[in-house]
């Protein structure tokens, strides 16, 4: 007897609980975009299970911490989880960490559509119309980060078996059970540790929390022929999108105008995101002997007009930081200078090959200084192997100010925190 195709689909970590971060300043116009990204997202998980009429539905687990949620986060599973019975769809649900089975408010019943697997290995044939068509095997995570693969094993049947876990997978121990399509939660990224023959996939969280989630989010949409072939879709569900974009020394070198390169890059991102809010990190890698200014003042010039010009608009492209990124090497002739500039330049350039050695700056304090004794404490030796990054900075600092730019020592550095007065009187 041929069997038969079908479609289900795969999501998880919705992680409700957890606002979008990495923002130093949060706009008010974007601010309920914001608050409600993680929502939305989930939300438009449910939905592409009914657009796309699916068999069943997976979640694999960190969906939400209820406690933390309050009763906000139930109801809303709730309510998703209703509209899914009503078209007969049922949902197998893994728990993760945030999840954990026991944390569900035990005076809230799930509907009848919903399957929460134990802690124990549970295997749960998938019927249609009473004709097995798929056996999920899966548990809720008891707390370990790894994904033990011996124990998915369970009776062997004929019919197509997904595997559903939570946690820390190997490919090669995963690869020796006799498991058809691997659905893993717990990685908030989209990853595909193996796509050909025995699928094994991570689908990421529907909505990204920071720039370390940059890209594309959302839920897979998979297809299972009578061969037991799959086809597997992913389907963008998010809100608000992250992106981390460099504008290398090269392009710098070359005199190109940085506001040209972050337009145009601007414009590939909207297109992109078709539709959705874009946070962007800059990182600009300075060619010192062509760059004009590189301190704070320039900066905060740069973001306010990144933010008036791009970051109202709707969508919006809301630039929430630019970093320097300092160059491997300072111009040769500047060290070379009889100068102050050319002193500073061989002290910042031997502390850099002492790598690990402590600085110390407390001696460059004189006693006399106004609140000398505060500044003395402070300046504790700087583990330098740990905290090169300062350096590179302070030295672009001292730079800016021995070649004579205007740098304002009290305008706000990488993180922008008092914009708000200058885009206000910008725009």
């Amino acid at each position: 007897m041929g069997r038969e195709s079908f479609r289900f689909l795969h999501a998880s970590d919705f992680h409700l609980e957890r606002p979008l971060l990495d923002l130093p300043d949060v706009p008010d116009h974007l601010r309920p975009a914001l608050v409600s990204a993680p929502w939305k997202a989930a939300e438009a998980v449910f939905e592409a299970a009914i657009v796309e009429n699916v068999d069943f539905v997976i979640l694999a687990g960190d969906l939400l911490n209820p406690i933390a949620c309050g009763a906000a986060g139930p109801a809303f599973l709730l309510e998703q989880f209703d509209l899914l019975a009503q078209r007969k769809i049922p949902i197998y649900w893994v728990g993760g960490i945030a999840d954990d089975p026991e944390r569900w408010p035990a005076a809230v019943s799930l509907p009848s559509n919903v399957h929460l697997f134990s802690k124990r290995i549970e295997a749960v044939v998938h019927r249609r119309n009473g004709t097995p068509i798929a056996t999920l095997v899966g548990r809720s995570s008891t707390g370990t980060q790894t994904i033990r693969a011996s124990e998915y094993q369970a009776e062997a049947d004929d019919n197509y078996r997904i595997a559903v876990g939570f946690g820390e997978a190997d490919t090669e121990s995963l690869s020796n059970e006799r498991i058809d399509y691997w659905a893993l939660g717990g990685n908030h990224q989209r990853l595909a540790l193996r796509d050909e023959g025995q699928q094994m996939r991570y689908c990421g969280s529907p909505q990204g929390r920071s720039m370390a989630e940059e890209g594309a989010h959302g839920c897979f949409i998979v297809d299972v022929d009578s061969s037991r072939k799959e086809q597997v879709h992913s389907i963008d569900v998010d809100v608000v999108r992250y992106s981390t974009q460099t504008i290398d020394a090269e392009d710098m070198a070359l005199g190109r105008d940085v506001r040209q390169m972050m337009t145009k890059r601007i414009n590939r991102l909207q297109s992109e995101a078709s539709g959705r809010h874009t946070l962007v990190r800059w990182r600009i890698q300075m060619d010192l002997e062509s760059a004009t200014v590189v301190g704070p003042a320039a900066l905060e010039e740069l973001i306010v007009w990144l933010r008036r010009e791009f970051g109202y608009g709707q969508p919006s492209t809301w630039s929430t930081d630019i970093d320097v990124i300092p160059p491997k090497s300072l111009p040769k002739k500047w060290q070379e200078e009889d100068t102050i500039l050319g002193d500073f330049l061989r002290t910042a350039i031997e502390q850099r090959k002492a790598g690990s050695k402590p600085l110390s700056l407390g001696s460059f304090v004189e006693s006399e200084t106004p609140g000398g004794g505060t500044w003395s404490s402070a300046l504790l030796p700087i583990e330098l192997g740990v905290n090169q990054h300062v350096l590179d900075l302070s030295t672009l600092l001292g730079v800016d100010l021995l070649r004579g730019h205007s740098v304002d020592l009290l305008s706000c550095t990488r993180r922008f925190g008092g914009l708000a007065n200058s885009e206000k009187q910008s725009s």
